[in-house]
């Protein structure tokens, strides 16, 4: 077999090439650190590093919803403290307004002190967040939870019932803001009586809101029948039964009755203008209501209110007051049932981002398996490529002094 003098060269050439580049390979590896420089060093663990590396960035991204999840609640949960504050102070100012010791005038200033308190809870209820959605809005979070309707004297909630929630984790998705519906507007509006039929009433007091509030779920509406003939007044539940007043207490069964007399019952003192045969069916109105007109509503009754010259300005006090008291127990028990809501979803997304922690460990981990270099072996590989590199080169120095004229010389 003859090998020609380029053959020699070409092929000594090929060797040393591929000696370098296997030596310049392992080289790579040694000063990256990692097994698998290009996919076709290993197709089957690229694909598996593919996979894992989504697989960590999911989890990255379920951390940083956490902490922006994190950021919201803690963000309302502080707003609802100053909402808790408010409200107490609220509560505070009612009682002092019903005292006797103060009179109408001193009265003023305390409604001078809840229009200050009625502005703080507007701007605490329009809370926006670091991205400037407004944090009570619902799914509008760019719309203002609540504005003030001039036309009907109230103020109105704008978002909507939606909770918007976010995921955290593979399985797992917490509600990272509160609708205002839920939180505000749950608040039992002014109990007011009106008469389903029959005439009209004159005055119309409420003096305990708790008495006739459970007298009225217990029995139904009260009914006031007249007998114009024999000037008698009977009130009963709506099963028939008769109600007791008075103390000691009597049925309400033929009562004298004149223009101008006040019938009073579980809660409920009240005159009937022109009274006719017949029965007056007492409905009562439980629409709800919101923090912001239970405290405007309390400021202008407290405005209102004349006990020097109303001979029942001191029941129309503490109708007021009373009807507040109750709306604020209902406002205290709603934000305590949120906050404890809060905290406990602020607990779940720290358990999740230690879950998520872990995840992202154990996957690097995974992805260190396949993808890291054994230097040990990767260093012993390299100095066996350099020795053959070494006797590639001294082999083809020798190898291209060979020639027949220098045989002959």
């Amino acid at each position: 077999m003859r090998i020609s003098t380029a053959q020699i060269f070409s092929r000594s050439t090929e060797n040393i090439n591929t000696a370098n580049s296997s030596l310049y390979k392992t080289q790579e590896q040694l000063s990256t650190g990692q097994r698998i420089l290009q996919p076709s060093d290993d197709p089957v663990g690229t694909a598996q590093l593919i996979k894992l590396d989504k697989e960590v960035a999911k989890a990255e991204q379920y951390q940083d919803n956490i902490d922006v999840s994190r950021r919201r609640l803690s963000l309302e949960e502080t707003t609802l403290d100053a909402v808790n504050l408010a409200t107490v102070r609220i509560k505070e100012l009612a009682i002092q307004a019903n005292s006797g010791a103060v009179s109408d005038n001193d009265r003023q200033l305390i409604v001078s002190e809840l229009d200050e308190i009625e502005n703080q809870l507007f701007g605490l209820l329009n809370t926006q967040d670091v991205q400037g959605e407004y944090l009570f809005s619902g799914h509008a979070g760019f719309d203002a939870a609540y504005s003030y309707d001039g036309a009907t004297d109230s103020y109105v909630y704008n978002g909507d019932q939606g909770t918007r929630s976010i995921q955290v984790g593979a399985n797992t998705n917490i509600i990272s803001t509160d609708s205002g519906f839920n939180v505000f507007e749950n608040v039992a509006s002014q109990l007011t009586l009106a008469p389903a039929s029959g005439a009209e009433f004159s005055e119309r007091v409420i003096t305990n809101f708790g008495t006739f509030e459970a007298f009225t779920d217990s029995r139904g509406p009260a009914i006031i029948s007249f007998d114009t003939a024999a000037g008698t007044y009977s009130v009963e539940g709506s099963q028939g039964d008769p109600v007791f007043s008075g103390n000691p207490a009597i049925a309400l069964t033929d009562i004298s009755y004149q223009q101008g007399d006040v019938i009073e019952f579980e809660g409920v003192s009240l005159e009937i203008d022109n009274p006719a045969d017949g029965s007056v069916t007492l409905e009562t109105d439980t629409e709800r209501t919101n923090v912001l007109n239970m405290v405007h509503q309390l400021s202008a009754a407290l405005s209102d209110t004349d006990t020097v010259n109303d001979s029942l300005g001191s029941e129309k006090l503490n109708e007021a007051v009373n009807r507040a008291l109750l709306q604020i127990d209902t406002i205290e028990n709603k934000n305590i049932e949120v906050r404890g809501s809060i905290g406990g979803r602020i607990n779940t997304l720290e358990a999740q981002e230690s879950v998520n922690s872990e995840y992202i460990i154990y996957t690097n981990e995974a992805q260190s398996a396949i993808r890291d270099l054994d230097y040990a072996e990767a260093i012993s590989q390299f100095t066996l490529q350099e020795t053959a590199l070494n006797a590639a080169y001294g082999s083809f120095a020798k190898i291209q002094g060979l020639s027949l004229f220098n045989y002959i010389n």
